[in-house]
């Protein structure tokens, strides 16, 4: 039961996460290295090409619910990116994740990259630039990004804050639960088509202000993470493992062309699970699905609780020989599995209890 969980705050020391971990049987999934070895973590870092970020900090993106209603930021936004900037972090992943349209929105106040608010951008890099260099002295090493999404399945763009999907295949549970039924459509070609050009775009635009890459986000069943588990959808972005990655290479051929000094790198969801429920006493559990389970990248279409990696390897593999040389590695997602996507004895507010302790997930 969750009740028995350790939370990590409670281990006094390492050699008692260390027996944790033993008693768990994760200890050779999740080592542990030498506590007194500080340099470990103080040590730079090659990130891109010539630039080298000053240590292994590293500032994740995450969903900002305080913008403006337009997708500007806000006196709270600058005040969490100057947080990022004096926090000694030398590796800034997009600080949080900016939508490159509208309507590719998960809430109504999340930021928003186009002509009329890259200035805001830009003012709000410098904030950051600025804090950092006021702290530290110099910028020299410090790498910052800017995470590109469209939230797909879970837009909410707008002040009324209700669904408006936007999805690439249809799936037996996620469906119902925004309320949509097997005979809504998808997602066209020609509509994918136009987002691949509205993210060159928008690398484009945070090139032009300074970023030092950008980040073509894949992951937590937004967009382009549902697109690779399209394997039944038909065209040009569905079928075999390439297809459903033409997107990406879409996306780096374009910027290469236009914006070749911008350096590109993607978060992924490396495995996925069935979408899991609160069962008894609240703790999840896996949805039922048929058999064979189509609908996840990097899961077992037989057991789909389980993680197959042979197609996420072989994306990653494609990113490489595509030049993109940041990966920032997550799983599932923060709506349907977040006891894999977020280790954490707290689940959000519409989720479950961890079926297991968090350091397994």
């Amino acid at each position: 039961m969750p009740a028995a969980y350790r939370r990590l705050a409670s281990f006094k020391d390492v050699a008692e996460l260390q027996r944790h971990l033993d008693a768990l049987g994760v200890a050779d999934q999740l080592p542990v290295g030498d506590p007194d070895d500080v340099d470990a973590l103080r040590a730079p870092m090659k990130v891109l090409g010539d630039r080298t970020a000053g240590n292994r900090f590293c500032v994740q993106p995450m969903e900002g619910w305080d913008g403006t209603l337009d997708g500007r930021p806000t006196d709270l936004v600058r005040r969490r990116w100057r947080a990022f900037g004096s926090s000694g972090a030398k590796l800034i992943w997009g600080g949080e994740a900016v939508a490159v349209v509208h309507e590719g929105r998960a809430n109504p106040r999340q930021l928003r990259i186009g002509e009329d608010t890259v200035d805001d951008l830009a003012a709000l890099r410098q904030t950051l630039v600025d804090a950092h260099a006021e702290r530290f002295g110099s910028t020299d090493d410090l790498v910052v990004g800017l995470q590109l999404t469209h939230s797909g399945r879970y837009c909410r763009p707008d002040p009324d804050s209700q669904p408006r999907p936007w999805t690439p295949l249809r799936h037996p549970v996620l469906d119902a639960r925004l309320g949509r039924s097997g005979e809504d459509p998808v997602v066209s070609d020609e509509e994918i088509e136009q987002l691949v050009e509205q993210f060159v775009t928008a690398g484009v635009l945070a090139a032009e202000v300074g970023f030092h890459f950008v980040d073509i986000k894949h992951c937590h069943g937004y967009f382009l993470h549902e697109l690779l588990a399209c394997r039944e959808r038909p065209g040009r972005f569905g079928g075999e493992l390439g297809n459903r990655a033409a997107f990406v290479a879409a996306v780096v051929g374009g910027l290469r062309r236009v914006a070749p000094q911008l350096g590109i790198g993607v978060r992924l969801s490396a495995f996925d699970m069935v979408p899991f429920e609160p069962a008894d006493d609240y703790v999840g559990a896996p949805v039922g699905v048929p058999l064979p389970y189509s609908s996840g990248f990097g899961v077992s279409s037989d057991e789909p609780t389980k993680p197959d990696l042979e197609e996420p390897i072989a994306f990653i593999q494609l990113l490489r020989e595509l030049g993109v040389t940041l990966l920032n590695i997550t799983a599932g997602s923060p709506y349907y599995t977040p006891h894999i996507q977020r280790p954490a004895l707290f689940p959000p507010s519409d989720g479950y209890l961890p079926p297991e302790d968090p350091l397994v997930g």
